[in-house]
């Protein structure tokens, strides 16, 4: 939901440069696979603060918010047009297994 600089910093940081990627201010792409505003628990509740804390002690920082920090996360694999898989994070603290979603 950030601008298109802010998408490319970011993947710079995780050696993604390559990788590509959207650029959806308008959260375009959200409503089209109709993911949800997070409730206030879903984006900071008990399982959001371990997370968080868990983050932290690994050297990860809160970085500056991009777009709509209420909106809800998800992951899809596509094939020929199709969600094949899916992943709608319930909270701001769930990390999918992307491995298991990328195998068909």
């Amino acid at each position: 939901m950030g601008t298109a600089e802010q998408g490319a910093e970011r993947f710079a940081k995780y050696g993604l440069s390559d990788v590509a990627r959207f650029h959806d201010p308008k959260q375009e792409l959200y409503a089209a696979f109709d993911l949800k505003r997070a409730t206030l628990s879903q984006v900071f509740g008990w399982q959001v603060w371990q997370r968080g804390w868990e983050a932290f002690a690994n050297g990860h920082s809160v970085g500056m918010l991009a777009g709509d920090g209420f909106q809800m996360p998800g992951v899809f694999l596509l094939q020929r047009g199709v969600i094949v898989r899916e992943f709608r994070h319930q909270t701001a603290a769930e990390r999918p297994d992307y491995l298991a979603l990328a195998q068909v």
